[in-house]
């Protein structure tokens, strides 16, 4: 006869208990800490797209500042000649400014290119009368374009396409993120799994923000260009 596997004895279940409460406790201290700190980045977010408007007001309004000086004693800068093709200053791009201003560009190029290598795209700005603002301009621009929801990159090193999905995809994770809120909003909880639940709704509506925010600067960009996906 085999012997049956003893029963957990009671100072054992007493201490798994303990543990679970200590690690539950644990769990809802990290979920606070990634709370709080997503809130700060939001809102540093935020700060940094302030001066990137009150930046891109002072350029329109007064013009760009040259980066640096002439030295004192220096030879004075060389007048523009009557002649030059481009007598009026590029307006400076800043922020998100700039991959919807290339995203733009590509649309409008009369052969309609569906990609591109960043260098050839940022070179698409200067003819257009644009110019990114920064000591990098072209890193700069790499940067913004990578972040743009309206282009993916390529299998090809350095090449950046357009995604013409992009709107369809956004819309189904919209609807994903509102229907996962719908279910915790009539999820009874208490304790513990209250604290995580709120978490995960807070983290499922800063989600829900990018993802509206992604889409409508998608179906901007893409209106009236092509869009195969259906509105939404």
């Amino acid at each position: 006869m085999v012997p049956s596997t003893p029963a957990p004895t009671p100072r054992l279940l007493k201490a798994a208990e303990v543990e679970r409460e200590q690690l539950a406790r644990h769990r809802r201290e990290l979920l606070a800490a990634r709370e709080s700190l997503r809130v700060e980045l939001q809102r540093i977010e935020g700060s940094l797209d302030e001066v990137v408007e009150r930046e891109t007001l002072l350029d329109r309004l007064v013009g760009v500042l040259p980066a640096t000086p002439p030295e004192a004693g220096g030879p004075a800068p060389r007048a523009a000649a009557a002649d030059d093709d481009d007598q009026r200053a590029p307006r400076v791009l800043r922020g998100p400014e700039i991959r919807r201003a290339a995203v733009r560009l590509l649309l409008a190029q009369p052969e309609r290119p569906e990609a591109l290598h960043y260098r050839d795209w940022f070179a698409l700005l200067r003819p257009a009368g644009l110019a990114v603002a920064g000591k990098d301009p072209l890193a700069t621009f790499l940067t913004q374009l990578s972040r743009s929801p309206a282009v993916r990159k390529s299998t090809q090193p350095g090449v950046y396409e357009l995604d013409r999905t992009a709107a369809a995809r956004l819309r189904r994770r919209r609807d994903e993120l509102q229907d996962e809120l719908r279910a915790s909003a009539a999820t009874p909880a208490a304790g513990g799994e209250a604290s995580a639940l709120r978490a995960r709704r807070t983290e499922l509506n800063a989600e829900l923000g990018r993802v509206e925010k992604a889409l409508e600067e998608v179906e901007a960009l893409f209106a009236g260009a092509g869009d195969p996906a259906p509105a939404g």
